[in-house]
């Protein structure tokens, strides 16, 4: 009996978690803006941004090509052929939920960054193109929305292996950001949360539209 009340609540406490994790990119967001967590930005971002000559060449050209592929147009081009594989293999709902999900939080990052109008870091030379302001890290969102959605849209991705792979890929597609100087650390957590809020929205939706349609919960957000 606590079992299915359990399960009867995953769609509440899923879009609790995506409001909590929204309202902490917001309030980091005001927070870095007043001055707060420089001492951290500057140490992290000290430690780590790289420069060219310093005998790392091969290390910018790697962060680069990781980099490269979480941002511009390719993002969205990679988005796409997921979303037809899901359509393919796992049914609309699924290629819906990476998709739409996927463009509104790419939405929701850019409206954050027009927001909090955060100046880029200015430590060393910039070693990517940079666009817009600074926070929250739009390459660290997308990469968390899509690895997370990833992970609960495919049964076969709960496997341990990719699991660590997704976690992988979060991690240094954020830290590339801050290796090539373009981004504070901490809008690199900004994007982090911001993606992570987008996939518990998106599963909350799935859990939901299951529950009533089916009487269940779905396949993907069963442990």
């Amino acid at each position: 009996m606590r079992d299915n009340k359990s399960k009867t609540n995953l769609p509440l406490r899923l879009a609790f978690a995506a409001v909590l994790l929204f309202t902490l990119v917001v309030a980091l967001g005001l927070a870095v803006t007043a001055g707060y967590f420089r001492e951290f930005d500057l140490g992290v971002s000290n430690a780590l941004n790289m420069q060219r000559g310093d005998g790392s060449n091969w290390l910018i050209l790697t962060m680069q090509a990781i980099s490269w592929i979480g941002g511009g147009i390719q993002r969205y081009i990679i988005v796409g052929i997921l979303s037809i594989v899901l359509w393919r293999w796992w049914g609309l709902g699924s290629a819906l939920a990476m998709g739409l999900t996927t463009l509104a939080s790419a939405f929701a990052s850019e409206v954050l960054k027009i927001f909090f109008a955060r100046i880029r870091p200015d430590l060393v030379q910039h070693l990517d193109i940079t666009h817009n302001a600074s926070y929250p890290s739009g390459h660290a969102n997308n990469a968390a929305v899509l690895y997370i959605l990833f992970i609960m849209l495919v049964p076969q991705a709960r496997h341990p292996g990719w699991q660590l792979f997704a976690a992988f890929m979060i991690l240094v597609t954020g830290l590339s950001r801050i290796l090539l100087g373009v981004h504070w650390p901490t809008d690199v957590i900004g994007g982090w949360m911001l993606g992570a809020s987008f996939a518990l929205m998106a599963g909350a939706v799935i859990s939901y539209r299951e529950h009533q349609q089916q009487g269940s919960f779905p396949s993907v957000l069963a442990p």
